[in-house]
């Protein structure tokens, strides 16, 4: 597991650990209160008293103590999780000539997300930033010193005016997790709150909290659909292989897959035609596999190019965007109660522009607006709500129509709950 995915989940179980010590508690001191009162009862009353009602509060009161023991015990043992183990420490780099620097070495001065509390190296110059050492290494404990250590160390990697025009040409490595640029970086378009952040607060989202929200939904997508999706793939070549079919997904059509999943008597094979579906719109299958396979790898969507693909990725094949969105409906499709349609959610919250977009007061729809580059837009009522474009704008969208679904009572998608009974999606928007 890389660093980042790492700290994720020591957060997560961080979280769970301080939620499961907080409900112990509580009922101890529930426990503790009524026992209080079932003891007082009997001690003050009548000697050599007894009847049905005294052996009932002698009862009470034995699984009131019981209670508190047992919650006691699990608070006992309800410690929160070692840290995840620390990347060794690098050591300063020497002086180098320019035509000797590493090529990995991050010059970008967005954030980036790593396990080491120690800053990366960078290569000498006068221009480079420079980074304060002096300060003690500071354990990530939750999302709140997470997101404090990053805005810190932003600050302390923020790059002189000279040194901007080259520093900002570079990448980050391919295996750590890259946030998007702050607000005051980036471009009107692409502030995270440029447009009417009202819109958000009116959905009860906080605008200060984006990225954080950004990062969860990378993360539900990333673990319930993406790496999902590979292992059934991977199921899906093994149950055709040792079927004799020289058929792969990927390499074959997807009519000639699902007539080998019809033919072949294999009940392995039945699962086929619910895997197609995640395929079937695409024409260039072997791109798309490969894809879904690389945004799979590392963590948090690291690969995602919301206007582009992977290194092959040309004008004839979706971009991440169209092809994250996809998966995403399709998936819902599946969860979603039927109700007499083949795919519940996408005919009713998926529309693309230039079909009319839907209306009326129960409207509630993620809507493509621009297909080069990728444009999504949320549709609440008779309202487009157009989140700020570029690298986040899909998420951004998500994330809007997630809010919006939550405020009906229950939260649900067509009966289908959003949190852990069903979707499990609530957490991504911290309720």
């Amino acid at each position: 597991m890389s660093p980042p995915s790492r700290l994720v989940q020591h957060t997560i179980d961080l979280n769970y650990a301080n939620r499961k010590r907080s409900t112990s508690l509580k009922w101890i001191l529930v426990n503790i209160a009524l026992l209080l009162v079932f003891a007082y009862d009997l001690c003050y009353k009548c000697p050599g008293y007894t009847s049905s009602l005294h052996y009932v509060e002698l009862c009470c009161a034995a699984v009131l103590a019981a209670n508190a023991c047992l919650h006691g015990l699990r608070l006992a043992r309800a410690r929160p999780a070692p840290p995840p183990p620390a990347a060794p420490r690098r050591a300063p780099p020497r002086p180098a000539p320019a035509d000797c620097v590493d090529a990995d070495v991050s010059l970008s001065p967005r954030r980036v997300w790593r396990a080491d509390a120690s800053p990366p190296p960078s290569p000498p110059s006068p221009a480079s930033p420079r980074v304060d050492r002096s300060s003690p290494d500071r354990f990530i404990a939750d999302s709140h010193s997470l997101a404090a250590y990053l805005r810190g160390y932003s600050e302390r990697l923020r790059p002189e005016p000279a040194a901007a025009s080259w520093a900002t040409g570079a990448g980050c490595g391919a295996g750590h997790y890259q946030l998007s640029a702050p607000a005051a970086a980036a471009g009107a378009d692409d502030a995270p709150a440029a447009h009417s952040p009202h819109v958000w607060r009116r959905l009860h989202l906080d605008p200060q909290r984006l990225e954080q929200w950004n990062l969860n939904l990378r993360l539900w997508l990333h673990c319930t659909i993406l790496q999902r999706l590979v292992r059934e793939m991977e199921a899906a070549d093994e149950a055709l292989a040792a079927a004799g079919l020289e058929a792969r997904v990927g390499a074959a059509s997807v009519e000639r897959l699902r007539a080998a999943a019809a033919a072949a008597p294999q009940s392995a094979l039945q699962t086929l035609p619910a895997l197609l579906a995640y395929l079937e719109p695409f024409a260039d299958q072997r791109y798309v596999v490969q894809r879904i396979r690389e945004l799979a790898r590392g963590g948090c969507l690291s690969a995602y190019r919301w206007n582009g693909g992977g290194s092959d990725w040309d004008d004839a094949k979706p971009t991440d965007a169209e092809l994250v969105m996809h998966l995403l409906a399709t998936y819902l499709d599946a969860a979603l109660p039927a109700a007499g349609c083949a795919r519940p959610f996408s005919a009713a919250h998926v529309s693309a522009a230039p079909a009319p977009a839907p209306r009326g007061p129960g409207a509630l729809a993620v809507r493509r607006v621009a297909l080069r580059p990728p444009q999504f837009a949320l549709v609440l009522g008779d309202e487009t709500v157009e989140p700020a474009r570029g690298r986040n704008n899909l998420l951004h969208t998500l994330l809007l129509f997630l809010a919006a679904a939550a405020r009906a009572d229950p939260p649900a998608l067509r009966r289908l709950h959003l949190g852990r009974a069903g979707l499990n999606m609530l957490w991504i928007i911290g309720r």
